[in-house]
């Protein structure tokens, strides 16, 4: 399949997809945990659970898409180990987003603005962020792609491969990761954060973000300005005029 000639790695396994009505069968089929937002959720034992109810053909529910995102997980769930060694998530979710295209969930602002504000994740805390609400999951999803899409550009695809294939044979991921670029992962994160975090305060960049809003206001204000001062003039004339 694409997604296993992307990744370097065999196909293995042999999914199945099953179609669900409802969080309530979700949670019966693919685990309790499952939060209300996923619209599909791909088992160790390579079943595909999909919310027939949450697919549509919009640009980010599509089948097509969310059947692609999945295929990767699929896919990485047979790099080997014991069942509870896994990619980091951020890692793994990046990957799924950048093959599909497009993550099923959009932040409300940008990851840029996310870093202004001091409130963007560490790579470590998105290990839970996908659990919580679909505000904070879409911040993940966002931080995953444009992370491991850094990491695509910076060192190539085949580095990622380099990565998936080290990890497979028994290195951990941090290992792995120095391996196949030459960098040290916290190294990588450090320099990744600080290039997307605006080197302005966040006022300012807010301004700057929304330039066509903010310029539309600024000309409001001096045409209101600009009418106040005329009326004062004027009832200044007119009460000189009265005198």
């Amino acid at each position: 399949m694409a997604s296993s000639r992307w990744l370097g790695i065999e196909p293995a396994g042999r999914p199945q997809l099953y179609l669900v009505d409802g969080l309530a069968e979700m949670r019966s089929r693919a685990g309790p945990r499952v939060p209300e937002w996923a619209i599909a959720v791909t088992r160790r034992d390579d079943l595909l659970v999909f919310r027939a109810d949450l697919l549509d053909t919009s640009p980010v529910n599509g089948a097509g898409l969310v059947a692609a995102h999945e295929a990767v997980h699929q896919v990485l769930n047979h790099l080997g180990g014991p069942p509870l060694r896994r990619l980091p998530r951020w890692f793994e979710e990046g990957l799924c987003v950048i093959h599909a295209g497009v993550a099923h969930l959009q932040p409300d602002h940008s990851l840029q603005r996310t870093a202004a504000a001091g409130n963007l994740p560490t790579f470590a805390e998105t290990e839970s962020i996908f659990g919580e609400t679909r505000g904070r999951a879409a911040i993940g999803y966002a931080l995953a792609r444009e992370a491991v899409m850094t990491i695509s550009v910076t060192y190539g695809d085949e580095a990622i491969r380099g990565i998936l294939r080290r990890f497979r044979e028994g290195e951990n991921f941090a290992t792995a990761f120095f391996h196949a670029t030459g960098d040290r992962l916290e190294d990588f994160e450090a320099r990744w954060r600080d290039e997307i975090t605006p080197p302005i305060p966040l006022l300012l960049y807010v301004v700057l973000e929304n330039i066509e809003l903010a310029l539309l206001c600024f000309g409001a204000l001096l045409v209101a300005g600009g009418y106040l001062r005329w009326r004062l003039r004027r009832e200044r004339s007119l009460s000189a005029l009265g005198g």
